[in-house]
């Protein structure tokens, strides 16, 4: 099971997702048709696995995301680290141009999740997300994919 994370953690946000994805996904990479196909896997049925489903359609979407959109799931000692203007504009320039996203793994329990995304470009990475008791969201981590 993931572990649980601290709001405190929720910094490594920003750090994990600018400084390891970015080393991973070279923007000009073109998607190799002879590759085989990840498929996707289905998501829990559980608190995290609709909020981790969410974050997925977001990160999928055909609109940048935005501010308003992410502060209604954003616990406060989560925003008092990472603003809601700072995950927007991180998942925008560093991560949805990747999109479309395959789920190739999850992992989780009620609360906390670990899931693994393979976009068209670049590695794989897992996104780890984790919920207070009214469902908002007080960890949410980006980092390079760990084996299965």
């Amino acid at each position: 099971m993931p572990r649980r994370l601290s709001p405190h953690s929720s910094l490594a946000l920003v750090a994990a997702a600018a400084l390891a994805l970015t080393a991973c996904a070279p923007a000009a990479e073109a998607p190799n048709s002879a590759s085989t196909t990840p498929s996707s896997v289905k998501i829990a049925d559980t608190p995290v696995g609709a909020k981790t489903s969410w974050i997925v359609d977001v990160l999928g979407a055909d609109e940048d995301t935005t501010a308003a959109e992410w502060e209604p799931h954003l616990d406060a000692a989560f925003t008092a680290e990472v603003s809601a203007a700072e995950v927007a504009d991180l998942l925008n320039t560093q991560i949805r141009p990747a999109a479309p996203f395959i789920v190739t793994a999850y992992r989780g329990d009620e609360r906390s999740a670990v899931t693994t995304i393979k976009g068209t470009i670049g590695e794989a990475f897992d996104m780890t997300v984790a919920l207070n008791d009214d469902d908002k969201i007080v960890a949410f981590l980006l980092g390079p994919a760990s084996e299965p």
